[in-house]
Parts: C-alpha cells; structure tokens; sequence
C-alpha cells in the first residue's frame, strides 16, 4: 500500500513537471516572437528612415546640379575662388608654427 501512494505521488510529481515544461516552453516561445516582431519593427522604422535620407540627399544633389548647370561660369568662380582661399588658410596655418627652440635650449 505505502508503494503504491508513493507511485501514485511520483507519477502526479511526472504530470506536474511535464505541465510545467509545457508551461515554459509556451511562454519562451511567446517571448521570443515579441522579441522577433520587436526587431523587425525596428529594422522597418531603420530602413524608412535610410530611405527618407536618401531621398532627401537625392533631392538636394539634384538642386545643386540644375544650379551648376544654369550657372557654370559662377560655379566655377565660386569654386576657384574657394581653392584659393583654401591654399591660403593652409599657408598661413603653416607658417603659424612656433619657430624651433636654438639647440642651447635641448637637456642633452
């Protein structure tokens, strides 16, 4: 008699762990498809975010190109002119350098 309660106690232990198992394999599968639609959203929102730029990007390529292609003569002005003032810039930032300290200055 005391065996089979104790039968009787194992295999109702078997049921409960095998509904837990259950249990806990239905909740992690719940919890990795939110996690899968959590992701895809993000990935969906990244990717129309990337297209917006691109667009925006094209559109302001495309103005600056009819603006060079009306104007070609103040473009090219403009551009000399800002090489210009770029080789300046460096020139003088070049020539802004401490002069090197005379030897007598050295420790060694």
């Amino acid at each position: 008699m005391a065996t089979s309660n104790l039968q009787a106690e194992l295999r109702e232990l078997r049921e409960q762990m095998n509904d837990l198992k259950t249990v806990i394999s239905r909740e992690t599968s719940r919890g990795t498809s939110r996690i899968r639609h959590r992701a895809v959203d993000a990935f969906d929102g990244a990717a129309d975010t990337a297209s917006a730029m691109a667009g925006y990007a094209r559109d302001g390529a495309d103005a600056v190109a009819s603006v060079v292609r009306r104007h070609p003569g103040a473009t090219s002005a403009g551009l000399i002119t800002l090489g210009i003032l770029g080789g300046l810039i460096g020139y003088l930032v070049a020539n802004s350098a401490p002069a090197a300290r005379d030897h007598r200055w050295r420790w060694n």
